[in-house]
């Protein structure tokens, strides 16, 4: 297989397990509280790719890490973006809060022209109008929601911008070595934080319903997507992987389509199609 179709596939792979996050994550907050919920789910991510790496003899001592991408992964990746996304989604509709993190791109856009990476003119043309086709999908009459809560979510984009940045920097290093310490770093002290500030009921969080979703957001949409996003930061333009954020909501209305009984009309296929066309006009530019 060639370098090309490896990147392509891991692509679409990590479009398609974060395009059923959003779902998943609307899901959990049913069962346990925002805050231990992102915790949780990232220390369960973290022991698993800990174990994954142990098994492919892919070990270091704690002072051999890079502390510094770890840090920033721990911080900003993982802590405050999913924080700000999963309390977001307390008070706003998953279509308005996939709109206002579909400002990511841009976010990316302006941290990799920081980090010498350059972004056409085509690239900006096109990041709009597939943002265009997310918010024509998504932008309806009955969207509900508060201001704080929306900033919340464009919080959440240009936290995740920043960390995917930094990762693209320093992308030589092995996503099976940061990782696991970056999550469970964020993991233990987020899932402290929640349990002391929402005290979950242990019934209700210990559920089937509650474990099952917690395990998929662990371990395909954290560990599994991760991986996928930091092993193409080391092979493609940090503006190319940002885009994947204007394709992942137009998945989420499929997954919506057949697993949450949501409708699939015009407005959405209108705007499924400016969302390609967009991100086709991008990518012409590499």
């Amino acid at each position: 297989m060639s370098e090309r179709a490896r990147v392509t596939g891991a692509y679409a792979v990590m479009c398609a397990i974060w395009g059923t996050t959003w779902l998943a994550i609307k899901l959990s907050l049913h069962y346990v509280p925002p805050i231990t919920g992102v915790g949780v789910r990232f220390v369960l991510a973290g022991l698993v790719l800990a174990a994954l790496a142990a098994a492919l003899g892919k070990r270091t001592t704690l002072a051999a890490l890079p502390w510094h991408l770890v840090g920033v992964l721990a911080v900003f990746m993982f802590g405050i973006n999913y924080v700000l996304t999963y309390t977001a989604e307390t008070h706003v509709g998953s279509g308005m809060t996939a709109v206002l993190f579909g400002t990511f791109p841009f976010f990316m856009f302006g941290f990799g022209r920081v980090a010498g990476e350059r972004s056409g003119p085509l690239v900006w043309l096109g990041a709009a109008i597939a943002f265009g086709g997310v918010a024509l999908i998504f932008l309806t009459s009955n969207v509900s929601g508060t201001p704080l809560y929306a900033l919340a979510a464009v919080g959440a984009a240009l936290s995740s911008a920043y960390g995917n940045a930094y990762a693209k920097r320093h992308s030589h290093h092995d996503p099976l070595i940061t990782l696991p310490a970056a999550m469970l770093l964020s993991g233990a002290a987020i899932t402290i934080l929640g349990l002391m500030l929402e005290h979950p009921h242990p019934a209700t969080a210990l559920s089937l319903p509650s474990i099952l979703t917690i395990c998929y957001l662990a371990l395909l949409g954290s560990g599994a997507a991760f991986f996928l996003n930091l092993w193409l930061l080391q092979r493609v333009a940090a503006w190319i992987v940002g885009l994947s954020a204007l394709i992942i909501p137009v998945i989420a209305v499929v997954v919506g389509v057949f697993a949450g009984g949501e409708t699939f009309g015009p407005r959405e296929i209108g705007g499924a199609l400016l969302v390609i066309a967009g991100v086709w006009l991008a990518l012409r530019s590499t």
